[in-house]
């Protein structure tokens, strides 16, 4: 899935259930824009206290795999194994994945003095040199993509009015209009999901905010006008995308939106839908959250197959849901919190309408929530995750899959 909302822990409130006209496209520019191939990730950022010249310059902590240079050598198996390790013990280092290949993927990380952006190059992830006056605005990322190992995008909470931006082989500032990065009635910081499709095709969506995308397109930036207020956003390529508004799903096939009403449960009660993930052409999966008076939720995965919402699984695989991503064969990975009995973070994998239970790979720290990301066009997931070392703890990259 290469558009995804910020992971959050447990599940969101109840979304707007109005089903919406037809779709309001804005100029044929809406029609002309989405023509690349997408590549996009998303973190949810928040805001930390921009390091000093000097803090920064002392952190020296290279990404290694068994004290080597970050490679992603081949596994034996297919499973879960962590596949790097990225900065200092006791640290609190924590990251985000996002991936727009089987070659290319970027992951941004922040640790109490630490601030790193490392990418994926072919078969070696490896440290992108980060200016220490740029690392506040890493810090505070809020969405980041890259369409390729040189050309990556990071959309932060310090300043609402600039991109950072690695182009070539250099950091750079870009201005950027200060409505593109659109905050939700009610204050706090800005909510958005970016799709990177080439270094002039970027869309920023809004969530929960006001109905219109911003697009650039090499030159400039344009509000281009969507069907409804996306609750979230999900997207396989440009033309796939998703967007979700209460009980009504939108999908973008390249030149118009068309829209879908997801079946609410029997009997109307009061309910919410999440965990949109677009998984191919025609395919897309949602969360159907029953909310029932003095129960714990009920909970179903519906998919749709090209012409209706199906339902495909059942149950809350876990106490609270943190990422939700494609497997590859049909199916979905999720990760969350087992909250009994014991607050444990766990990999669970949706196949043939059953959820199973994966123990994390040795060597991650199953008290610390991991992020996922789908690698497109494969079976395989990327993640991260919270390392566990004779000193402390640390930052892994993880996989599932060759």
């Amino acid at each position: 899935m290469r558009t995804a909302t910020p992971p959050t822990r447990g599940r969101r409130p109840s979304a707007q259930r109005t089903l919406l006209g037809p779709a309001v496209l804005g100029p044929a520019a809406l029609a002309a824009a989405l023509v690349a191939t997408a590549a996009v990730g998303v973190i949810a950022g928040r805001p930390v206290a921009a390091l000093s010249t000097a803090s920064q310059a002392a952190i020296e902590a290279k990404t290694v795999v068994a004290g080597k240079a970050a490679v992603a050598t081949p596994a034996k198996t297919p499973g879960w194994r962590v596949v790097a390790t990225v900065g200092p013990d006791n640290e609190a280092v924590t990251g985000t994945v996002s991936a727009n290949s089987a070659t290319g993927a970027w992951s941004v990380w922040t640790g109490t003095a630490f601030t790193a952006v490392e990418r994926l190059d072919g078969t070696r992830w490896s440290r992108v040199p980060l200016p220490a006056t740029l690392t506040a605005y890493a810090r505070t990322a809020v969405a980041f993509g890259g369409d390729s190992a040189s050309d990556f995008w990071l959309f932060n909470s310090r300043s609402p009015t600039h991109v950072l931006r690695f182009a070539g082989a250099r950091w750079t500032l870009q201005r950027i209009p200060s409505w593109v990065l659109q905050r939700q009635p009610g204050g706090g910081g800005p909510s958005v999901s970016a799709a990177v499709f080439s270094p002039d095709d970027v869309w920023v969506f809004g969530l929960r905010a006001d109905a219109y995308a911003a697009h650039y397109d090499g030159r400039g930036w344009a509000k281009v006008r969507l069907p409804a207020v996306p609750d979230e956003v999900s997207a396989v390529s440009a033309d796939d995308i998703w967007a979700l508004n209460g009980n009504a799903a939108w999908n973008w096939n390249g030149q118009n939106w068309t829209a879908s009403q997801i079946p609410n449960a029997a009997g109307s009660p009061p309910e919410s839908f999440d965990h949109l993930t677009a998984t191919g052409p025609g395919s897309a999966w949602v969360w159907r959250n029953v909310l029932v008076p003095g129960r714990p939720a009920e909970v179903e995965q519906l998919h749709w197959n090209g012409t209706a919402w199906r339902r495909a699984g059942a149950g809350t695989p876990a106490g609270l849901v943190d990422s939700v991503v494609p497997d590859g064969s049909g199916g979905l990975w999720a990760t969350g919190v087992d909250v009994s009995p014991g607050g444990f973070n766990l990999f669970y994998h949706l196949a043939g309408g059953r959820w199973s239970e994966a123990r994390p790979p040795g060597g991650v720290w199953d008290q610390q929530p991991e992020s996922l990301a789908w690698i497109p066009g494969t079976h395989s997931v990327w993640g991260t995750a919270t390392g566990l070392t004779s000193k402390g703890s640390d930052g892994v990259i993880i996989k599932y899959g060759p």
